[in-house]
């Protein structure tokens, strides 16, 4: 550590501030404070003696001034009557302070006289205080008979915490004074008494210090002043009792901890040094605690092993007395009852993460003990996620080395502890992350649609996902789980899940489609969410291939009218008169009757159905829809779709589509057998679709987005090889 800068003045026949003799800085260090002045004028008061007081002894000093600590020593010089001697150091406050000054002092740091023990200069060497010098313990030791020890501890300690006024001993020389002063010092440690100024004679500092000394006169009215008869009259007084505390501590052997730093932990020390001498039955927990967390308790403290077993507990309750209890130095008999304490905390299943966190700071090893608990709540408890981290590599041995049954109480374990899943969820061993998912899923405490397991699993596990949705789909038929499954897929997820599930034969696609349908409102989210699988999932309709081929979804698609809006066509029922339609109408109904067992029949009377068609396609719908439900309906109504007109074949459609009683899918496996192309097929099926599609074995607000595409059903175009580029023959000619 570097030294503190100082300065030395006073009469000298050579002096920094002038050629001539007379008083004046005769040396500086050069890093001297300019904020302290260079000269004797801008000095002040800490190189003067007081006015009007005729100088006894030297007079040393300690204050505080402009920012900075100051230490000095005037001495009367002997060569000029008059004046003195004056003799600063300086320094930051953290480092300079009273117990400084007087170290110097006693070690005869401090010039007392000019005589050529310095030259003139402002490059002189910085002040060493030194380690030795002054005997603060010794001095404490030898003033704790004194009665007025305890009387200036508790008034300086008033002072410093704002509660008294400033101090002046009265005594008939100056040692005296230093004498009282370092005995203060050695009885209060150095931190506290950081702030506390003084004087060993009567001031002229500009800032009054804590104590000044009046030798051999009266002292100032306005000052407690303390003489070598004082003794405590005022034992209510909280600080002059605190001060006869500190003297019988230190009588007892007992010094405040250098680690103090104000007044309040004088008093908080204090106070535990009272609770100390109680027996710890008779102290509450926070008492007790108190004396836990002082840095000087003695290992006999603990005098059983219930005193030990209740600091184990309040550590677990305080982090403070938990750190206190670490840095203690307790016996062996006493550590062992802490060890027992808490590994009974552990396997009780109370407080057992702070108590793993209280072993820890004490360097206690509990790790058989938190093996043994964990597997005990395994069995019978809940587990948290520190004791699923324990248990987990021995079920995973389990796992994986294990037969069926280990395999299967692994399992068991699984669905009785969510935290386990935490570190299964990230296997490799698909079974394994199927049985985890299937757990979650399966809990009743877990909320499936919320589930950041689950979540997480759609991101790093979704085919062992979509194989559980499927199992789920053809086996329990859980609507409900596919539905909270879906609505926990994140939206970038969900379109890859449905078409992963889609890969699967056995998936029942009216399930799936069905639960994708309560969880996506819109029509625009639900054709995201089934496109990529919707080739597969059309499947399930049951349509003819060709009609297939045309189903897309489209989130804008048309719906149709509440009312069909159909118009009757003019009939005429192929005659003039009415007799001749009843019996007409009859003629055809008896055709279509016929044609059930024999179709053919149909095509030997084309032209009497081609007119009913053109005159009252209405009745020819309605009579189709009857032969739909027959067993060879379909075949019935692919006969009547070809005796039409071509022009007449999508109306005859259309109003077919729109009988209720109309079988849709015999209807379209007829139009499938027309054996048309797809521009054509999407074509006559336009105005009959939207009322066929609604009637389908599909969940209606998919079967509404269902339309017809014809460029659905072309192949997909192959990206054209790009043809190799010609390499050009002789490039340059010579």
């Amino acid at each position: 550590m570097t030294g503190f800068p100082q300065l030395v003045c006073g009469w000298a026949l050579v002096n920094l501030e002038s050629s001539g003799a007379g008083v004046g800085v005769v040396a500086r260090s050069g890093n001297w404070p300019a904020t302290l002045g260079f000269t004797v004028r801008e000095l002040g008061s800490l190189v003067s003696l007081p006015e009007g007081v005729e100088p006894v002894g030297f007079a040393l000093e300690f204050t505080v001034t402009r920012g900075l600590a100051v230490a000095g020593l005037k001495t009367p010089s002997q060569v000029r009557p008059g004046t003195c001697v004056t003799h600063l150091i300086a320094g930051d406050r953290a480092r300079l302070d009273g117990s400084t000054a007087l170290r110097l002092f006693g070690s005869g740091g401090f010039l007392t006289t000019l005589n050529g023990s310095v030259s003139p200069t402002d490059s002189w060497s910085a002040a060493e205080p030194g380690s030795g010098g002054c005997e603060f313990g010794a001095a404490a030791q030898a003033a704790l008979r004194q009665p007025w020890l305890p009387v200036l501890i508790g008034a300086a300690l008033a002072h410093l915490a704002g509660q008294g006024p400033t101090i002046a001993l009265q005594v008939s020389e100056a040692h005296e004074a230093v004498d009282m002063l370092t005995a203060l010092y050695g009885m209060i440690p150095r931190n506290v008494l950081r702030e506390l100024t003084f004087s060993t004679t009567t001031s002229p500092l500009a800032e009054m210090p804590s104590i000044t000394t009046a030798i051999g006169h009266a002292a100032p009215p306005d000052r407690l002043v303390i003489t070598h008869d004082s003794v405590i009259d005022n034992l209510s007084d909280t600080y002059q009792r605190l001060g006869r505390e500190i003297v019988e501590h230190r009588r007892a052997g007992i010094a405040p901890p250098a680690i103090l730093l104000s007044v309040s932990d004088i008093r908080q020390w204090c106070y535990q040094q009272q609770l100390r001498m109680l027996e710890p039955a008779l102290l509450d927990d926070a008492q007790m605690a108190q004396v836990l967390t002082d840095p000087t308790l003695p290992p006999d403290w603990f005098t059983d092993a219930a005193v030990a077993r209740r600091a184990i507990h309040l550590a677990l309750e305080s982090p403070e007395v938990t750190a206190a209890l670490a840095n203690l130095q307790v016996h062996d008999e006493v550590r062992a009852v802490f060890e027992r304490t808490l590994i009974e905390c552990v396997m009780s299943d109370r407080d057992r993460t702070r108590a793993t966190r209280v072993a820890q700071q004490l360097g206690v090893d509990l790790s058989e003990a938190v093996v043994a608990s964990a597997f005990r709540r395994l069995d019978n408890g809940s587990l948290t996620a520190s004791d699923a981290k324990t248990v987990w590599p021995q079920l995973q041995r389990d796992w994986t080395t294990g037969d069926t049954g280990q395999r299967d109480l692994v399992i068991e374990q699984l669905q009785r502890h969510r935290a386990l899943r935490e570190f299964t969820i990230g296997s490799s061993d698909r079974y394994l992350v199927y049985e985890t998912v299937r757990a979650e899923i399966g809990d009743p405490a877990v909320h499936t649609g919320s589930s950041e397991l689950l979540r997480t699993a759609m991101y790093d596990q979704l085919p062992i996902v979509a194989q559980l949705m499927v199992n789920i789909s053809c086996t329990s038929r859980d609507r409900y789980v596919l539905e909270q499954i879906m609505a926990c897929a994140p939206p970038d997820r969900l379109p890859t899940l449905v078409a992963e599930c889609t890969r699967y034969p056995a998936v029942d696609a009216f399930e799936l489609m069905k639960a994708v349908t309560i969880v996506r409102a819109e029509p625009a989210e639900l054709v995201q969410a089934l496109r990529p699988g919707w080739t597969v999932l059309r499947r399930a309709v049951g349509l003819p291939q060709s009609i297939e081929n045309l189903m897309v979804l489209d989130a804008e698609a048309v719906h149709p009218p509440a009312q069909s809006g159909r118009s009757r066509l003019r009939q005429n029922m192929f005659g003039r008169n009415r007799n001749r339609g009843d019996w007409a109408r009859a003629e055809v109904a008896a055709l279509l009757r016929a044609a059930a067992d024999d179709p053919t029949v149909i095509q030997e009377h084309y032209e009497m159905l081609r007119a009913a068609i053109d005159s009252d396609i209405e009745f020819v719908a309605g009579r189709m829809a009857e032969r739909s439900t027959d067993t060879g309906g379909a075949a019935v109504l692919k006969q009547i779709m070809l005796c039409a007109a071509h022009e007449r074949v999508p109306a005859l459609l259309t109003a077919c589509a729109q009988q209720q009683d109309i079988d849709p899918y015999v209807l379209l496996r007829a139009v499938g057998d027309l054996d048309l192309d797809s521009a054509a097929l999407a074509d006559l099926l336009e105005g009959g679709w939207p009322h066929l599609r609604t009637r389908l074995d599909l969940p209606r607000r998919i079967a509404t987005l269902l339309t017809l595409d014809a460029a659905a059903a072309l192949p997909a175009r192959l990206k054209p090889l790009t043809p190799p580029k010609k390499q050009r023959r002789n490039s340059f000619w010579r």
